[in-house]
């Protein structure tokens, strides 16, 4: 009888345990939404490369292990009115995200992010510069009257005849 009570008193301590860590971890994430949902905002951000970096954590416990953090340094434009005169500055930024959102982030692309401190939550649309129209005409291949038609096609031989 003995030998089943240990491994059931190890079982029940390890999924309290589990629970415990559980419910901490979800606190500290509503706690970090909560933060991030206060403090974000949607911004034009123009990628200028992107990283994976190992760092050490920052608290006692995780500052001997090293994490992978996905970075991404972005140009942003900072524009800010004093005294009634408009003043831009762009500014190269490291911002970090998580992985999801940093596969969807290419180099040398401009996006619009939402972006809390150097947090970025969620890539919103990369920003379209126009819309390139595309007319019936340039999708079947015919030339239009004003361009430059290029050497004219050659006639296909006659390759059946003998004499």
């Amino acid at each position: 009888m003995l030998r089943w009570i240990i491994p059931l008193i190890i079982l029940i301590v390890l999924a309290g345990l589990y629970v415990w860590m559980f419910l901490y971890a979800r606190k500290r994430q509503k706690a970090f939404e909560a933060q991030y949902n206060a403090a974000k905002e949607r911004r034009d951000v123009f990628v200028l490369s992107k990283r994976i970096v190992k760092e050490k954590g920052q608290t006692r416990l995780t500052r001997f292990a090293k994490f992978k953090t996905y970075q991404v340094i972005g140009r942003i434009t900072v524009s800010q009115a004093i005294r009634g005169v408009q003043m831009n500055k762009a500014q190269n930024v490291t911002f970090r995200t998580t992985k999801s959102e940093y596969d969807k982030i290419q180099p040398n692309h401009r996006y619009k992010m939402d972006v809390a401190g150097n947090y970025i939550g969620y890539v919103v649309a990369p920003v379209q510069k126009g819309k390139t129209k595309t007319t019936p005409q340039s999708q079947s291949g015919q030339r239009s009257w004003f361009r430059r038609r290029s050497a004219e096609p050659q006639k296909p031989t006659k390759a059946g005849k003998s004499k």
